[in-house]
């Protein structure tokens, strides 16, 4: 079963200070162990305790959080340095190269050399560039849903010039393949393509820019992102009510590169496949 919607109130400010620091101490060094009894002595929490308000903060644990951080980090060393992946994977905590291809393969969904590949085709197009009705029609069952901006009631044309990719997974964080995908232009009337799945489906969605770079879309990174979450199915079996926010430090990184994949085919001069 999915994780629980992060909760982002204030209602315990000193339980999200003592998340906030695990969470600061992770993404400073990811490679570290950062062992659940360290992260809650921090706060002067007991390890269950600790563990439960780090979900309730987060919609995940702390050791599937440290896990994407480091495949975040992996990303962005492929995406930016010339390191060789045994190094890269050193850098991030593994020891074995193996374990770490395997780690990541499984939940950005393509292998670290493949990964690099995706970011040379991606490179110096935008997020507008692909054929994005085409990257729609291919899939064949649809969603309704509906994107809101809460801060900008009545606000729609806030969502003009912006390219929204919705990701459903079968898991409580954006990780390896997709249960289905969709691409919304503007707010609403577009539709969320999705394949059949089994049991309950997360959904994920990173909007952007439509002259961002489209290379972000893979590594993260990219400046005026928006972020949302929600369940699969509206209510009563209407549209899903997708809420845009601005990112938050206590959301776990986008790991999954399938929607980066999947655009990559209908991006013309892309290297064939």
């Amino acid at each position: 079963m999915a994780a629980e919607v992060p909760v982002r109130d204030n209602d315990n400010p000193a339980q999200r200070d003592a998340v906030l620091a695990a969470v600061a101490a992770i993404r400073e060094d990811p490679a570290a162990p950062h062992l659940l009894a360290d992260l809650a002595a921090s706060g002067f929490y007991s390890q269950f305790h600790f563990h439960r308000i780090f979900a309730r903060h987060t919609g995940t644990t702390p050791g599937r959080f440290l896990t994407a951080l480091r495949m975040q980090e992996a990303k962005r060393l492929l995406a930016h340095t010339s390191e060789t992946v045994m190094s890269v994977s050193d850098r991030v905590g593994y020891q074995s190269l193996g374990s770490f291809t395997t780690q990541f393969t499984r939940l950005v969904g393509t292998s670290p050399g493949r990964f690099r590949e995706l970011v040379d085709d991606l490179a110096g197009h935008r997020v507008a560039e692909p054929d994005l009705e085409r990257a729609r029609a291919a899939e064949s069952r649809r969603l309704d849903c509906e994107l809101l901006l809460p801060a900008l009631t009545g606000a729609p044309s806030a969502l003009d010039g912006r390219v929204s990719f919705v990701g459903l997974f079968n898991a409580d964080l954006p990780q390896g393949g997709l249960s289905g995908f969709g691409i919304v232009q503007g707010a609403s009337g577009t539709l969320v393509e999705q394949r059949p799945s089994s049991g309950r489906s997360e959904i994920f969605l990173v909007s952007l820019p439509a002259d961002a770079p489209l290379v972000g879309l893979a590594v993260g990174g990219v400046e005026d992102t928006l972020v949302g979450r929600g369940g699969a199915a509206g209510p009563g079996g209407g549209p899903a009510a997708l809420h845009l926010r601005a990112p938050d430090p206590l959301d776990p990184p986008v790991v999954s590169a399938a929607p980066a994949v999947h655009l990559r085919r209908f991006l013309e001069g892309a290297r064939p496949r």
